[in-house]
């Protein structure tokens, strides 16, 4: 044979090709992928993983190798209320013998919890249950982050091994998967992750076929579940056809660089890749594969004793990252902002009942708190709604998905809001006559106490505090309510007053900061508080006739609203501005700014109506600070950091969900900005589609990203209607504690008359 360079560089690729593999061992485990919804309404899904787990405990019993691991604890707990004791003690045989897994997260999450809710998604089973299953790691599948506030609580509770399984559509993993890593908190502590594939891609490594794509496109009852014989057959003229397939993608895995001998993957069954049940076939192929000899070698195992394997083998050299891990599905929850706003105001209203003016809660109402933040903690759960929620919005399954999901936001906003009535009746009932002023946050509240005016069933036109000799006049405010202004309320406490028929005339302050206008009379600047916008609306809106699936090759534009003229009105305390804004996606809006005259603070609440369309779009609010160069601080789960300069490479950085608040330092103070009903926000200016990786210039402008509904599939297609969103600022020389300052401003007083 004549060699020649094509022929020795052919020899060379040959000999790459059959170089020996350095994957010795893979680890397989099985699961089901848990959507609250998506593939069906949720509590036809949670029946659904409950049947599931039974199949699951069924199969263990019936194969001493079969494996399965238990994704979320709410299965777990739908499974063990509804089982009879016989079946128990077989789920807790299983796991103690290690064929069952239990992981610790109650679900898969999206951002928005906060730090009460995260303490609640480690305890949602009962104590004794957790003892007896003692999940020793986490796994958040789909989700494209998870927040630091999150592993914390994990490695409180001795969990140091967290399994991600991202699902890269309109996002994707911060590294190159698959790899582990040592996540390292805030407080030193660090976690060991494994960034593993796609939580369904296991059964793609044996077959070249999609299964499901071979399927009737349709409902879950229009094709039956895989069984035994349709894959993973175990002749052996299969199981060498899959050990080639296998070992194709096993070497260009390697080629990526992929260098660990040693290598994880998640299977799910192939009915629909979520929702779907057990297979117990794969048991017996995996064992026919190794007695074949076939290598690498195949374990079918539980998720705890994969990740802890790995560690062992990796742990040592494994690199080590910090940051936020924030999350690019996280605009989608924007797409219904008055279910999102319905469920903060649940959350103000819990903080508020347990609040320790009060007293302490008795016994009879704390199965009213455990319910209200179940549901909470379940509408902050990742899935929001039908996998056709876009392509068909008006289809009963959509409606009824979504039905489903908003009254686990409506549903504890009542009932948290009567809890907190309740509380105050039960406090202030046995004291003498009067007006009754709580203040439950954490921080003074300064500002307008507002009540029904129907409350005071006679002439009354003032408040007297006969503890200080204080009084205030009653004011008229729209929709039938009556005010009075308040200083410096501390927290935590109350004030006794008395209503009275004494004309008073509160004194006028005077500014003693300087405002700035536009044009029109709008404030622009408020020396040290805001400068620049304050609630300027903009909207990403896609060229028509662009579709979602290919949103990202079309073009879109930003479109800033018109605005009218300005209404001025100036009480004892206050400056209000009232503008009305035009915008061709809108059928109303205006804007309502109130400036407080004694200290640097404002209120914004902007409301508009937004008319019906299913083309993706982003509505935005715009701010301005005097912090030219300045990073604002935000936090999630109770849990600080800085965008851009304190999160995970790769993690996405167009946009955040935050606690409620952000706060920009400067050498002249710091301003605080907080959010109400959207906590959801961009820094720098609109970033739809952009994927950024570097900090914007502009990092001193601030935009509440009230509306977005870009998402192709699982989010709401068309909240339209009335929408109002509320912002507060406040400046001071420094401060300290921006959380509860930020709870206070958003929280408002409880008031109370008892006649």
């Amino acid at each position: 044979m004549r060699f020649t360079r094509r022929t020795f560089l052919g020899g060379a690729a040959l000999a790459a090709a059959e170089a020996p593999l350095k994957v010795r061992q893979v680890d397989i485990y099985h699961h089901s992928h848990t959507d609250v919804g998506f593939t069906d309404l949720p509590s036809v899904c949670r029946d659904m993983q409950v049947r599931f787990l039974d199949a699951a405990l069924d199969a263990c019993l019936a194969n001493r190798g079969f494996r399965w691991t238990c994704e979320v604890t709410l299965t777990v707990d739908d499974w063990w209320r509804a089982s009879s004791a016989a079946r128990r003690a077989a789920l807790l045989r299983v796991v103690g013998s290690g064929q069952m897994d239990v992981m610790a997260l109650a679900f898969n999450q999206a951002p928005y919890m906060n730090a009460a809710q995260w303490e609640r998604m480690l305890d949602w089973l009962p104590a004794d249950l957790l003892e007896k299953l003692n999940p020793r790691a986490a796994m958040q599948n789909d989700v494209n982050g998870f927040p630091r506030a999150g592993a914390l609580r994990l490695l409180d509770r001795d969990i140091r091994h967290l399994l991600m399984g991202i699902n890269a559509d309109s996002g994707g993993p911060p590294f190159r998967r698959p790899s582990a890593f040592w996540w390292k908190m805030p407080d030193g502590r660090r976690m060991f992750v494994w960034l593993g594939e796609h939580y369904g891609t296991a059964y793609a490594w044996f077959e070249p076929k999609n299964w499901i794509r071979q399927q009737p496109r349709g409902a879950a009852t229009e094709f039956r579940p895989p069984r035994a014989g349709d894959f993973h057959r175990t002749d052996e003229a299969s199981l060498r056809a899959a050990h080639q397939h296998f070992l194709g993608r096993l070497r260009k895995l390697e080629a990526e660089g992929y260098d660990c001998d040693r290598l994880i993957l998640a299977y799910t069954n192939q009915w629909r890749y979520d929702n779907d049940p057990p297979f117990p076939p794969l048991a017996p192929f995996i064992d026919a594969w190794n007695k074949l000899g076939l290598e690498p070698r195949l374990r079918l195992t539980t998720a705890t004793q994969a990740v802890a394997d790995m560690e062992r083998a990796v742990g040592a050299r494994a690199p080590v990252q910090e940051g936020e891990w924030t999350d690019w599905w996280c605009n989608g929850n924007q797409s219904g902002p008055r279910e999102v706003s319905a469920s903060r105001f649940a959350k103000r209203y819990l903080a508020a009942a347990l609040s320790p003016v009060w007293g302490p809660l008795p016994a009879t109402e704390k199965p009213v708190v455990e319910s209200a933040y179940r549901d909470l903690c379940l509408f902050d759960e990742h899935t929001w709604g039908a996998n056709i929620s876009i392509s068909r919005p008006d289809d009963l399954q959509t409606i009824g998905q979504y039905t489903e999901k908003s009254a686990l936001a409506y549903r504890p906003m009542g009932h948290a809001e009567s809890l907190l009535g309740r509380r105050a009746r039960a406090k202030f009932d046995p004291l003498p006559g009067g007006l009754y002023v709580a203040n439950p946050a954490k921080a003074p509240y300064s500002g307008w106490v507002e009540f029904d005016a129907r409350a005071l069933r006679d002439d009354f036109v003032s408040v007297l505090d006969s503890k200080s000799g204080a009084k205030m006049a009653l004011v008229q405010s729209p929709n039938n309510r009556v005010r009075f202004w308040m200083n410096e309320l501390a927290p935590g406490l109350f004030a006794a007053l008395r209503l009275s028929k004494e004309e008073v005339e509160d004194r006028s302050e005077s500014f003693k900061v300087v405002i700035e206008r536009d044009p029109k009379g709008w404030p622009v600047a408020m020396d040290p508080l805001f400068k620049g916008e304050l609630g300027g609306f903009l909207a990403a809106e896609t060229f028509p006739p662009a579709g979602r699936e290919a949103v990202r090759k079309k073009a879109f534009r930003i479109t800033s609203a018109t605005y009218g003229a300005i209404r001025t009105e100036e009480t004892p305390h206050t400056l209000v501005c009232t503008q009305p804004f035009d915008h061709p996606r809108l059928k109303n809006a205006e804007r309502r700014l109130e400036l407080w005259k004694h200290a640097p603070r404002a209120r914004l609440t902007v409301r508009f109506h937004r008319l019906s369309l299913n083309a993706p779009e982003v509505f935005y609010l715009a701010f301005g600070f005097p912090a030219a160069g300045v990073l604002p601080e935000f936090s999630n789960g109770g849990v600080p950091f800085t965008p851009y300069s304190d999160q995970l490479p790769g993690s996405c950085r167009d946009y955040y969900a935050i606690d409620g608040w952000a706060r920009y330092r400067t050498p002249a103070g710091d301003c605080l900005w907080v959010t109400r009903d959207a906590p959801l926000v961009a820094v720098g200016g609109p970033h739809t589609l952009a994927r950024r990786t570097t900090a914007p210039q502009d990092s001193h402008r601030l935009l509440a990203q009230v509306f977005d509904n870009f998402w192709h599939t699982n989010f709401v297609a068309d909240s339209h209607g009335e929408m109002s969103f509320q912002f507060d600022l406040a400046w001071q020389p420094q401060i300290q504690n921006p959380g509860a300052l930020a709870d206070a401003l958003a929280t408002d007083p409880v008031v109370l008359l008892n006649p």
